[in-house]
């Protein structure tokens, strides 16, 4: 089955509505507890309503969440969503009283209460990280006038989805040969894999873009409230920017972001050997940005969902039985929504939550990105999986640091099987721009995205003003200096800060994808080398949830993202793995 059963959650919208009923209840008996934290029963009291409490929001958020996702037109369902984000920010609102009325307890008594029970142990790393963070913590008063901004913290991402997706109007293309086919935000990649002629793959290109282009000023307005929001936050929290406010909950240090740009910004040079090997092998007067999507060598073959499912499973066989059984579980019937849809949310995702199985959303398009999504996705959620099952609700949330070191780790070890497999030399090719797609693409693609992240919220640091020329301009001369692309050539590209979701809902969320995948190829190199104990380093990390701060956990399953010699191994791989297509194409 590859539809969502989401009964597990609810049977109905109508039990959702009833069970949506009891949040007022709890949200007022949180609140309750206001000055009565520094007694050990009340303390303990608090934290088993508040899981009590999270255990029923994670059940309303995970059945009308996914159930909107599935089709972002249906305004019903979409009205109950922003519903239950209201009540969220009441819950914030009213719950804002807690870090400060802990922080002026004092670390010591809390500890003390740590101590005392068997469930409140499981909150000794959370405790550790709020006092860690006590110093950006406000009064309560202050905190709870922050809260009073909650409701508007979501109106940037609602806009956003409003603009790119719910009031967009798909373009129809019309092909030299006289076909007609409508472009989607979905499907836009798929159509340019297979559209040869170059004047045809512009046309795809800006019917995909068009939205984008006609809202410009809008998309800038939009990007620029999430660009004031971070501003107006790290300002108030008394951070020295936005990105130390984003990276110190984690104790995350501000040279990872750096080094990681740095490494990808001083190292181009493979990037543009690659473009031109693609441009004189594909005879191509200028290569394009869409052209990325253009295959090296002609591969016909299709992989529908059932196959891919199969060949990911083959792909996982030789490793630990433990780790074979989650990935299994995680793309089990019933917990996977395949297909492209009406309104369906675009792109793919794992969504998991705590005392329920995650959940994964495709739009598989029987293509070899596809399969290759279709593991990422379930790294995911046998992630989640792990750590549901070997941490408690306190420390279960890893982060989106460390998340994506599940996902890519997949994607190597599928890359491997699929070379070993390979019988001739358009296999190999085919395989090994794959390889260095995939490096393109979430190491040096993503960490321009975060460059670009970087520079705009400079801008704002500077009293720069935030318009569709400013943000352009940044995109542009990236552009330029990374692919040696003039992308003002491209009607539409200049305005591709506009078409990446992640900028506007999860600020500072792209530059994971490199760190991890810098992470997930150490850790996998030492897995496939048979190194003593790599996978059951490997096995640590998935179980230990949110235990441990990330840096920790990378570093403790193999990979040191504190040295930049971390990045520069992935760019080391990136220009032999140039080097070796470059010679079988020769050959």
């Amino acid at each position: 089955m590859s539809k969502w059963d989401l009964s597990l959650f609810y049977p109905s919208l109508e039990a959702w509505d009833e069970g949506l009923k009891e949040m007022p209840e709890y949200t007022n008996k949180l609140a309750s507890f206001k000055g009565k934290l520094g007694n050990f029963d009340d303390f303990l009291a608090f934290y088993k309503t508040e899981e009590e409490a999270t255990h029923l929001l994670y059940r309303l958020y995970g059945y009308i969440h996914l159930n909107s996702d599935l089709n972002l037109k249906d305004t019903e369902k979409s009205s109950k969503n922003q519903q239950l984000m209201l009540m969220l920010s009441e819950l914030g609102q009213k719950t804002s009283y807690v870090s400060p009325e802990l922080i002026a307890i004092g670390e010591e008594k809390i500890m003390s209460f740590i101590e005392k029970d068997d469930f409140l142990k499981t909150y000794k790393f959370p405790m550790e990280k709020l006092f860690f963070q006590q110093k950006h913590v406000l009064s309560d008063d202050q905190e709870s006038i922050m809260a009073n901004f909650g409701p508007i913290r979501s109106i940037s991402s609602s806009l956003y989805q409003g603009l790119a997706i719910v009031d967009a109007v798909d373009q129809e293309v019309e092909f030299k040969d006289g076909s007609k086919k409508k472009i989607t935000s979905s499907n836009y990649r798929s159509i340019l894999t297979q559209t040869k002629d170059a004047e045809d793959r512009q046309k795809v290109f800006e019917a995909a873009f068009k939205r984008y282009k006609d809202n410009k000023t809008a998309f800038a307005a939009t990007y620029n409230l999430v660009l004031q929001q971070l501003a107006a936050n790290y300002k108030s929290r008394g951070y020295n920017s936005a990105l130390e406010a984003a990276l110190f909950r984690n104790n995350i240090p501000v040279e990872v972001y750096k080094n990681l740009m740095d490494a990808a910004y001083e190292n181009t040079d493979g990037i543009k050997r690659y473009l031109n090997l693609r441009k004189k092998h594909l005879k191509l007067e200028k290569h394009r940005t869409y052209d990325r999507f253009l295959d090296l060598v002609t591969d016909d073959t299709k992989y529908t969902y059932e196959e891919s499912r199969n060949i990911f499973f083959e792909s996982i066989s030789h490793l630990d039985p433990v780790f074979v059984e989650r990935q299994k579980e995680a793309v089990k019937d019933g917990f996977v929504d395949a297909f492209p849809g009406d309104g369906k949310r675009t792109g793919a995702y794992s969504s998991g939550f705590y005392g329920f199985h995650p959940y994964i959303l495709l739009n598989h398009d029987d293509t070899l990105d596809a399969l290759f999504t279709l593991a990422h996705e379930a790294g995911h959620s046998a992630h989640t999986l792990f750590s549901n099952e070997h941490q408690p609700m306190a420390t279960s949330d890893y982060t989106i640091f460390v998340a994506e070191i599940a996902s890519t780790f997949n994607e190597h070890n599928l890359l491997d099987y699929l070379v070993g497999k390979s019988t001739t030399k358009e296999q190999k090719i085919a395989l090994l721009q794959k390889a260095i797609d995939g490096i393109m693409a979430t190491f040096f693609r993503q960490t321009l995205f975060a460059t670009y992240e970087y520079k705009a919220n400079e801008l704002v640091e500077k009293g720069m003003p935030i318009t569709e020329q400013s943000l352009s301009k940044i995109m542009i001369d990236l552009y330029k200096h990374f692919y040696d692309i003039d992308i003002t050539e491209e009607n539409g590209k200049e305005y591709v800060w506009a078409y990446i979701p992640h900028l506007f809902h999860t600020p500072f969320y792209v530059y994971q994808y490199a760190t991890s995948y810098s992470a997930s190829l150490k850790i996998y190199a030492d897995v496939k080398a048979n190194k003593a104990g790599a996978m059951e380093k490997y096995l640590g990390l998935l179980k230990s949830g949110g235990s441990d701060y990330p840096v920790n956990q990378a570093k403790k399953a193999g990979a040191d993202l504190t040295n930049k010699e971390t990045f520069m191994a992935v760019i080391k791989r990136f220009n032999e793995l140039v080097t070796e297509l470059e010679k079988t194409l020769e050959a």
